[in-house]
């Protein structure tokens, strides 16, 4: 077991037996991670921070269920993305979608680079949507969190080798479902590496 598992571990068995600051360690080790998975899976900005609490509120209460034969970190990300989805669901339920810009535009841009960025931004986001969610996560963890892969495999509780092959067949998957939809915007020249 990994020596960051293992501080975990202590850390979730000294929350269990009433240690409160061991809970806040695992929350500033984790906050930005679950905030990351909620910033992913589509939270407004102003949402997110409400969302790390009510996932940490969540962890706190359901923590006599962790088994630690997995990392905390694995079981966190799953709880938190599903919270994330759950709460995409119940959003759009409660709304009309708005469409919400990703990031502030680039003022060096003249009004058509924005609009084809914002296009093409949200063209690749609902490709990344139909990859199977294996593919989805390891994607994320390392080109939108910048994790490495040795930390991605951490995280999720995988081999290295299983996170390369999950990369790899991801961004491959990506390629063919962007070349598909989009041909002349996404074929030939203009192909993902």
């Amino acid at each position: 077991m990994e020596e960051r598992a293992v501080r975990d571990l202590h850390l979730v068995r000294a929350t269990l037996a009433g240690d409160q600051r061991a809970f806040g360690t695992l929350v500033e080790r984790y906050q930005k991670l679950v905030a990351g998975i909620a910033w992913r899976y589509g939270i407004r900005r102003e949402e997110i921070e409400d969302i790390v609490s009510e996932v940490f509120v969540k962890a706190y209460g359901n923590l006599h269920r962790f088994r630690p034969e997995h990392p905390f970190s694995t079981w966190l990300y799953r709880l938190a993305a599903n919270h994330a989805i759950d709460h995409g669901r119940r959003t759009r339920r409660n709304r009309a979608e708005v469409e919400v810009p990703r990031q502030l535009p680039d003022p060096a841009l003249g009004p058509g680079e924005r609009l084809e960025r914002r296009e093409t931004a949200r063209i690749v986001r609902a490709a990344l949507e139909r990859l199977p969610r294996h593919y989805r996560d390891v994607l994320f963890l390392v080109y939108v969190e910048g994790m490495k892969v040795e930390a991605a495999a951490q995280t999720l509780g995988l081999p290295q080798g299983t996170i390369k092959t999950r990369l790899m067949r991801g961004r491959a998957g990506l390629r063919r479902i962007l070349q598909q939809t989009c041909p002349d915007r996404f074929g030939g020249e203009h192909a993902l590496p």
